[in-house]
């Protein structure tokens, strides 16, 4: 990392409490980088595998979601072609979405 000679100037005339201040503030950030970067064989971290292994432990079922067997899932599916259908809901074109999701990705 490059500092420039006014950042340097500045950071060697600031009191020491400051310094010290900020030096735990970047010794934090670099050891959050550091724990991004381990990922497991699956590409997940420590901290999402913990998610993971907390959300199911909380499931009780622990049985995979078989969205074809939830009746309120299909009752909104069928809702939802109805209503494109019968032209109540015009739905969007395919040009449209993709415009949609590109514009999305144009602000990151």
């Amino acid at each position: 990392m490059e500092i420039d000679k006014t950042s340097a100037s500045a950071w060697n005339n600031s009191a020491p409490s400051l310094r010290a201040a900020y030096q735990d503030k970047i010794v934090a950030v670099l050891k959050e980088f550091q724990e991004a970067e381990q990922v497991d064989e699956d590409g997940f971290t420590k901290a999402q595998r913990d998610f993971l292994a907390k959300e199911a432990a909380e499931n009780e079922n622990n049985e995979p979601y078989e969205w074809w067997n939830d009746e309120e899932m299909i009752a909104d599916l069928d809702r939802r072609s109805a209503d494109l259908r019968s032209g109540k809901n015009s739905g969007i074109s395919l040009e449209e979405s993709k415009s949609q999701l590109m514009s999305r990705f144009e602000n990151i």
